[in-house]
């Protein structure tokens, strides 16, 4: 039964995999795997106390054994921020897996966490109390009847019916359009509708009654960052932190702001910030994520997301980009339980899309991995990446111009697209132009190190015939740690080429070579 729990959890079915887990358990209660397998089933239904209690039963039946169960209790007690008890798991894990880099990474983070937790607690300013409903500058408070409208459209947004929330406020806004709790929640509501032009109409609102309330000024900073008007969210951003320094939106809206431009790397300070003095927006969270993504930093990102996630469990932002990042580090099984949760709600969703996709490539279904690619891109036709994965597709169909166009269109606009450039010179080497390959890589590689690029550009310098910058690369490839699916199979590809270059040329046997 537990071995069917365990099927049950890889292949998205939560619930068939408590009903076996349960049955497993009534039959034999000293039973690690089947506690592991519930506790597993329970995370994936976002259920983080029960799963963290069978990941803890599994480890007191075996203690010595149940590596899974500390590494999953110790990603979840993270999620809940609770660090202290994250790092002692983390750590007993590194007391019999001293090398894990995966671990020790994940232990980094926690230890960063709690410090930054902490000089929240000793310096941030306490929160400013939201002003009661209806309250407005000069006036009375609204009348009772558009006080119950608002307290209503406060429930609808509560439980996600945000248009319903609009209409109630609407409503109280004809007969009192200065109410200021109305303006408040309705702008909210908008925003969370997609509707930034109406939601910014509000904010302006707001601002001619409070023209100096910082927290009014990040919303507005935040809304305009979503609108791509970035000049417009930092003058509101930087006035934000001007008149209250501990504004942890307007730091938000400021990295939005920086990711937005190019400034990645810069944007992470910001969220730093943000997070360090509010701990608990589960926005800051995502767009963090977002930035470790961009920086191929998958194993930071899916801490964020995993937050992300324990703030709000419905954060389809955070959902489906996890489940992305899951499948980007060959964790397909569970990244597309995240991936369907997200098309059971949203079957439009950009990034949930892309993961599909994602699924396809990475299963050789060429054919549908670009149809898939093809439709992302009709709506979004400068997005880097799903051009990216569509030229990886068409490689694998053996059609390197097709992918080439994908890809020169990419780099046109970003030269320095380090994904890209590392894809072009695997394309050219199927083009057989090897020093442009090797040219590409060489630009790439200077960025970043990748498990991928050193064994393509390798792959490169063995068809020019440089040998011992073949060799060198090769090895290198091996040593680093994979970052992606694409990553894990290059490195095994590189491991086979050293063994392979190993016999052919072995050490002290007076031939010409590098030695291995």
């Amino acid at each position: 039964m537990s071995g069917r729990a365990r099927a049950h959890v890889e292949s998205g079915q939560p619930d068939a995999a408590l009903a076996d887990a349960n049955t497993a358990i009534a039959v034999n209660a000293s039973t690690p795997n089947a506690f592991y397998w519930r506790g597993q089933a329970y995370r994936r239904k976002g259920d983080m106390d029960r799963a963290i209690e069978d990941f803890s039963r599994a480890i007191a039946q075996a203690p010595q054994a149940e590596r899974n169960a500390y590494f999953a209790r110790a990603q979840l007690y993270s999620a809940k921020g609770d660090y202290a008890r994250a790092i002692a798991d983390f750590d007993r894990l590194l007391t019999v897996l001293p090398d894990n880099k995966e671990i020790q990474q994940q232990r980094q983070q926690a230890v960063a966490m709690q410090a930054e937790l902490a000089k929240a607690a000793g310096g941030a300013a306490p929160p400013q109390a939201a002003p009661p409903p209806g309250a407005m500058a000069g006036r009375p408070a609204a009348p009772a009847a558009g006080n119950q409208q608002v307290e209503q459209a406060k429930q609808f947004v509560a439980q996600g019916n945000n248009a319903g929330a609009v209409a109630n406020l609407t409503q109280v806004l004809g007969g009192d359009p200065r109410n200021e709790a109305a303006l408040r929640l309705r702008a909210l509501a908008y925003s969370r509708l997609g509707r930034l032009a109406d939601a910014r109409n509000d904010l302006n609102a707001l601002l001619k009654l409070k023209p100096d309330d910082p927290q009014l000024l990040a919303s507005r900073a935040l809304n305009a960052a979503g609108m791509r008007q970035f000049d417009e969210a930092m003058a509101d951003a930087g006035r934000a932190i001007t008149l209250d320094q501990n504004n942890s939106l307007a730091y938000l809206a400021r990295g939005l702001v920086k990711a937005g431009t190019g400034k990645v790397q810069d944007a992470l300070a910001d969220y730093d910030h943000s997070i360090s003095l509010n701990p608990k927006e589960t926005l800051a969270f995502t767009e963090r994520g977002l930035a470790h993504i961009g920086l191929n930093q998958l194993d930071k990102a899916l801490l964020d997301f995993d937050q992300a996630l324990a703030l709000v469990p419905t954060n389809l932002v955070a959902k489906s980009w996890r489940g992305l990042a899951l499948m980007l580090k060959g964790r397909a099984d569970e990244g597309l339980v995240d991936i369907d949760a997200v098309l059971e709600r949203s079957p439009n969703n950009p990034t949930a899309q892309l993961g599909r996709g994602l699924a396809m490539l990475t299963s050789s279904q060429y054919d549908r991995a670009i149809a898939a690619f093809d439709q992302i891109i009709t709506r979004a036709p400068n997005d880097a990446f799903p051009h990216v994965l569509r030229a990886r597709a068409y490689l694998g169909l053996k059609k390197p111009d097709n992918a080439m166009k994908d890809l020169n269109f990419i780099l046109s606009a970003r030269p320095d697209y380090q994904p890209a450039l590392t894809l072009r010179g695997i394309t050219w080497s199927a083009l057989r132009n090897y020093d442009k390959a090797v040219e590409d890589l060489d630009r790439a590689i200077a960025q970043k190190e990748t498990v991928e690029g050193l064994f393509a550009r390798a792959k490169a310098q063995e068809a020019l015939n440089h040998a011992d910058k073949a060799t060198e690369d090769f090895r290198k490839a091996t040593q680093l740690t994979p970052a992606s699916v694409f990553d894990v199979l290059a490195q095994a590809e590189s491991k086979r080429k050293v063994q392979e270059l190993s016999k052919r040329v072995p050490c002290g046997n007076g031939q010409s070579g590098t030695c291995l």
